[in-house]
């Protein structure tokens, strides 16, 4: 390079004219794979993690990143106000250079500090497969006092430590002469520059961002606009000068209206200035909510009302917050139930109410991803054996009071995952039964067998006595989700009840609403065909009990419409037309139920098993012959 800047300025032209053609080759797999098996092409290749999370992030996956966006500042102190201000890098010299005297080049360092104001080393990356640098340095542009820089970098700070630290900032108006070698050298080697001896190298102003902002949780994502302080030498400035200090500017706020507080104010004077950075948090061990990260925390929390406050708050957490963090969450929730803490239990409800919230925001269509993260973790990750009592107790406890107002809205909450609180259940039990199995005789296990048997069919007399509420009217609702869900828990009941009893609670359970009305009949008649699909309805022994029950329950609806017993004559006619897609929904139903059952009997009729046993295959053509009674009803 030619020291003349002329010519290095036709030389910086010359090369944008010229042209760079890139290949691109798209590969499919996981990225270790992928790299095995191109090891010409892609060996030492560095892997580059997206910018945010996964659709899902299973229970085991770890990360830990924060990334930092320089993006744009307004330098005006020391400077004329309203120049004209074009962008260039520096290193070219325009020749309209006069007239921008008043412009400045500003370089913009970021380093990484302890609240004790130690740097941590080697924690910033500048970019995939580079080396992690302690300081980084902004580029420069040529005399500019609105520059927007648009770099990202990635912050690499051990989880247990980004609560102490902070980010600071600092200031510099560069020389446009100085030698290109020594500035690529110091921004290569990350070279700490604050004890530089040349006037021009001294900063003018610096800049802090604490990552912990309250001391709760993490940065909120999003743009943040810095404050700048008035520096001159920074081997002055110790952060108890300046932490404290407000770090970055709130809505409609302007720099000259921040209060400092006094005992602050000879090391933290206000400048005009700004910059503006973009944060953003990708974190599987850190969040951003005060409540979240009280209850991950929960053992450092200082009294029991501070956890309590915390547990009833929770339902506010962000969704997407929730299922970064579901395993650390149910982790929690499971400690602070069998711990010291709640030994009286009169925690129990505020940690369900929590465990209900988790389950229903994985239970929602938007995060439908995370379902199977949640069935690794009941199955391999979940281990407290003692929870199945209190769950129950929880449920019983909101079913006691259906229509509360204190319990109304969390009983439906329960029940719309319904399946899922029992899957817990049956887990714990499975847990608690290993348990048993190795410190006692085989008599008390089975006398706690047979008690935890007596709590689950407590709970379903419990759910019963709802069906069996006629007011108010508000609790046919409740009454809907309960029918929606029921057939769900039925294989979880079945690993502690026999088919037999299954069908007995199926049966209490249908008739606790002898008389439903309106849309309730629909989802009954849904619940029998999801009944007649299912398990039960593969078993000779508890098929042969179903078939009676299912026929007498949808007789009822199947049949001729009768226009005297659906309606008035004094109704309108939309409710006539109403009533009558009503029945043949209903009675769509019906055929469809009816249908599943023969052709579930067609194929026992045939299985080698029940052919070689007359009792059974008796029992198959009476269950035909009970079923085809009711085809004369089926008149349109």
């Amino acid at each position: 390079m030619h020291s003349n800047d002329e010519k290095a300025d036709e030389l910086l032209w010359f090369c944008s004219a010229e042209m760079i053609a890139v290949t691109v080759k798209l590969f499919h797999g996981d990225a270790p794979t992928i790299i095995r098996e191109n090891p010409s092409l892609l060996q030492d290749i560095p892997i580059t993690s997206r910018l945010g999370f996964p659709d899902v992030v299973f229970p085991g996956d770890a990360r830990n990143e924060v990334y930092i966006k320089l993006w744009s500042g307004e330098f005006f102190s020391g400077s004329t106000v309203g120049s004209t201000t074009p962008r260039g890098l520096i290193g070219r010299v325009p020749s309209f250079a006069g007239a921008l005297s008043g412009a400045r080049n500003v370089q913009v360092s970021i380093e990484v500090r302890h609240r004790n104001g130690a740097v941590l080393e080697n924690v910033i990356s500048p970019g995939s497969g580079e080396p992690p640098m302690t300081v980084f340095h902004s580029m420069v542009f040529y005399r500019n006092n609105s520059p927007t820089f648009g770099e990202l970098i990635k912050l690499l700070i051990p989880a247990e430590m980004m609560q102490f630290c902070h980010l600071f900032f600092t200031f510099r108006h560069r020389n446009p002469k100085e030698s290109r070698n020594s500035l690529a050298a110091a921004a290569g080697s990350g070279a700490n520059i604050r004890g530089a001896s040349d006037p021009i190298e001294r900063p003018f102003a610096y800049a802090y961002l604490p990552l912990f902002p309250d001391s709760r949780a993490f940065l909120q994502d999003g743009p943040h606009t810095l404050v700048l302080y008035k520096a001159d030498k920074l081997n002055s400035i110790p952060p108890d000068l300046y932490y404290g200090a407000p770090a970055f500017l709130g809505p409609g706020q302007r720099p000259e209206s921040i209060p400092v507080p006094s005992h602050l104010m000879k090391g933290a004077v206000p400048s005009p200035d700004s910059l503006i950075i973009r944060s953003f948090l990708c974190s599987t061990k850190i969040t951003q909510n005060p409540e979240l990260l009280g209850l991950l925390n929960w053992e450092q929390l200082p009294d029991k009302n501070e956890l309590c406050t915390i547990l009833s708050k929770f339902t506010f957490v962000g969704e997407v917050e929730i299922v970064k963090f579901l395993r650390d969450i149910f982790d929690s929730l499971f400690a602070v139930m069998i711990s010291r803490v709640n030994e009286q239990g009169d925690m129990d409800d505020l940690i369900f109410n929590a465990f209900v919230t988790v389950l229903g925001i994985i239970q929602d269509r938007r995060f439908t991803n995370f379902q199977p993260v949640l069935d690794v973790y009941i199955d391999q990750h979940f281990t407290c054996a003692s929870a199945a009592s209190r769950i129950i107790r929880s449920m019983n406890r909101l079913l006691a009071d259906p229509t509360g107002a204190s319990s109304a809205s969390p009983l439906r909450n329960t029940l719309k995952v319904w399946h899922y609180v029992f899957r817990f259940v049956i887990r714990a039990r499975e847990l608690q039964r290993v348990k048993e199995a190795n410190v006692g005789s085989g008599a008390t296990s089975e006398h706690f067998e047979q008690t935890f048997k007596k709590e689950l069919q407590g709970h379903l007399h419990e759910v019963n006595k709802l069906m069996a509420t006629t007011r108010p009217e508000s609790i046919i609702g409740t009454q809907t989700l309960a029918i929606q869900h029921f057939a769900s828990i039925l294989p979880d009941l079945a690993k502690i009840f026999t088919t037999v009893e299954l069908v007995t609670v199926t049966t209490h359970f249908s008739n606790a609403m002898p008389n439903p009305k309106g849309k309730l009949i629909i989802w009954k008649l849904i619940m029998y065909l999801q009944i007649v699909k299912g398990f039960l309805f593969e078993n000779p022994q508890s098929r042969s009990l179903l078939v009676e029950s299912v026929v007498s329950w949808i007789k009822p609806y199947f049949g001729a419409y009768d226009e005297h017993a659906h309606v008035k004559p004094t109704d309108l006619e939309a409710t006539k037309d109403n009533s009558r897609i009503a029945w043949l929904e209903s009675t769509r139903l019906c055929v469809t139920v009816i249908a599943v059952m023969l052709s579930q009997l067609q194929q026992s009729l045939i299985n080698p098993v029940i052919l070689a046993d007359r009792k059974l295959h008796r029992q198959e053509h009476d269950n035909v012959e009970y079923i085809l009674s009711l085809m004369p009803r089926y008149v349109l």
